[in-house]
């Protein structure tokens, strides 16, 4: 049994386009249901989902969560990038990984919950780039508790934890850049980000066979 109050109970009084596909959206209809009752392109539905922050309708969408890209070593030669590549252009210093007196990684800061691209830093240098759908707090806890199963997280575990055995830090970037558009068509910016920085950086933790 549907118990959400009817859409136009939820619209009335409500005069932009804007407004009801938000009042739509927190009230549980997704973006398919809101284009059909509005009238309206579901493009359009989902990029002001999107700049709203609102993710419930977009929540199968969310929960395919791609693994982190992984390059290849050669043929280029790889420049170290320095972290301030990235705190220059807005990404936030949030906190480092722990380890505690039973080998379990720790952040020492609450991430956000929001999508967004994440980086490690270690002395300094750009050494991990990845993009997360779901939250950057889940993601985060997947790569602290590093199950077998999830081969990026286990992996990715066993590197913060190699390195902070060996009396480094591993500092975490965030940022979490806003969606825009191309032709009036949604654009995910933090997708695109990510791509970028990669094929930019070629961080070592990316890097396909380097551990």
């Amino acid at each position: 049994m549907d118990t959400r109050p009817p859409s136009a109970e939820i619209t009335n009084g409500l005069t932009t386009t804007a407004d009801k596909i938000r009042a739509l959206a927190q009230a549980n209809y997704d973006r398919t249901e809101i284009s059909k009752i509005l009238g309206i392109r579901y493009q359009h539905v989902r990029h002001v989902m999107l700049r709203s922050g609102l993710t419930g309708g977009l929540r199968r969408e969310a929960e395919a969560e791609r693994e982190p890209i992984e390059v290849d070593g050669a043929p280029a030669p790889r420049e170290d990038a320095a972290s301030t590549v990235l705190t220059e252009a807005g990404f936030e210093l949030i906190g480092e990984w722990t380890q505690d007196p039973e080998s379990l990684l720790r952040l020492d800061a609450k991430a956000p919950s929001s999508p967004g691209v994440y980086a490690f830093v270690v002395d300094d240098i750009v050494v991990y780039v990845g993009l997360t759908l779901s939250g950057l707090k889940t993601r985060f806890d997947q790569y602290r508790r590093g199950h077998k199963g999830q081969r990026t997280s286990s992996r990715i575990n066993g590197r913060i934890a190699e390195t902070l055995r060996a009396g480094k830090k591993v500092k975490v970037l965030v940022a979490t850049p806003e969606p825009s558009e191309w032709q009036e068509l949604p654009v995910n910016t933090a997708a695109g980000l990510e791509v970028g920085l990669i094929e930019m950086i070629r961080p070592s933790w990316n890097i396909r066979g380097a551990g």
